[in-house]
């Protein structure tokens, strides 16, 4: 063979070893834990998925495997939710989920998907928040699906995260840079309020909207929010397991009786139509001196954009903070396409420096 051409050969070959990860990269098996405690084992990332729950669907989406998602509820198609994310969603729609009156034709279309090899019994199922999945997970138990995860309740922000996380690993097979900006920013959070000088915090309101009707948020995943950010939570009422209470007298009576609290106004209450100028004038009299802060469409939902509006949250009660810092680290299951790059350039370089040396020796 040419010198030359030995050259170009042995540098190609280069290129494509480093560029491409090798199948031993790959992360091994692992197991998850769901929000009942049931463990399921896992060999590798899931080849096809079911989902309930519109986060569910996004935070697939956000670790590149919306491709693996088969069938949906109705919630989460992008019909339904314009999210971008889930513009290339290619799967079936399988009604509502809530309560059990739709369950018979779920179990029913899943069982059909495997008969025509769309699906597989050992295919990952995810469901999240209605109750009523217990109830379903035991009827696709008993048509023999072995991989049914069911989150329905969520109270502290770290176990969101393990949700994500746990979620994005069965899609990815690893711990994709969503995740990893999802920690970033609860970290950032807590360092933001761990450097507020003063043993009095700043006081927060969560205003919670359903079915035309304002009400105070109590517990949930806003609650637990705002414990991240450490603040003085003026309506949580740890006597209340409801998650919201009271009515709009309620509202007013708290925020006069604290008006240095930031007001967060679920984004309900705007995708309803109406606006922070309504919201003044119904709830405050027009008295724009107290803080209000509409809340982003994710910032309350179980998904990486959530850390996002946890941040936001943390900015609004603490004032500007600088942005969190980008982990230097590479994320587990992420885009090493530049690391492995950089790595072809150097084993191209050090082959042609070889080839040189030959190419001397021969003269």
């Amino acid at each position: 063979m040419r010198p030359l051409l030995l050259l170009t050969t042995l540098a190609l070959i280069a290129v494509a070893v480093c560029a491409i990860p090798s199948e031993t990269d790959a992360e091994g098996g692992f197991a998850i834990t769901d929000g009942t405690g049931k463990t399921f084992e896992y060999d590798g990332a899931a080849e096809r998925i079911v989902v309930n729950g519109s986060a569910v669907a996004l935070t697939i989406a956000d670790a590149g495997a919306v491709s693996k998602i088969v069938a949906v509820d109705k919630y989460s198609t992008y019909d339904y939710t314009k999210y971008e994310q889930l513009k290339g969603l290619d799967a079936v729609d399988l009604g509502s989920f809530y309560g059990t009156t739709n369950h018979d034709y779920i179990v029913t279309t899943l069982v059909q998907m495997v008969n025509e090899g769309k699906l597989s019994l050992d295919d990952s199922i995810i469901l999240s928040s209605y109750t009523s999945n217990i109830d379903l997970r035991e009827r696709l138990n008993s048509s023999g699906f072995s991989k049914v995860l069911v989150w329905t309740t969520i109270e502290d922000y770290g176990e969101v995260v393990k949700m994500v996380e746990d979620v994005s690993k069965i899609a990815s097979g690893g711990v994709p840079p969503s995740v990893t900006d999802m920690k970033v920013n609860v970290e950032a959070v807590k360092k933001i309020a761990a450097e507020f000088p003063g043993k009095e915090r700043p006081k927060a309101l969560y205003v919670w909207y359903y079915n035309k009707a304002l009400q105070i948020g109590n517990t949930g995943i806003m609650k637990s929010m705002l414990d991240v950010c450490e603040a003085d939570n003026i309506g949580y009422d740890s006597s209340n397991p409801s998650a919201r209470y009271g009515d709009v007298g309620t509202i007013t009576k708290l925020i006069g009786d604290n008006r240095s609290a930031t007001v967060f106004v679920s984004n309900s209450y705007f995708s309803a139509g109406k606006t922070l100028d309504d919201f003044y004038s119904e709830v405050l009299g027009g008295d724009k001196s107290i803080e209000v802060v509409q809340m982003g469409l994710q910032w309350n939902n179980w998904c990486p954009e959530s850390s996002d509006g946890l941040l936001e949250i943390a900015k609004a009660l603490y004032g500007d903070s600088p942005s969190p810092e980008p982990d230097p680290a590479p994320s587990k299951g992420g885009d090493n396409t530049m690391l492995y790059l950089i790595a072809g350039i150097v084993a191209v370089i050090a082959i042609a420096a070889v080839a040189m040396l030959l190419l001397r020796k021969r003269k």
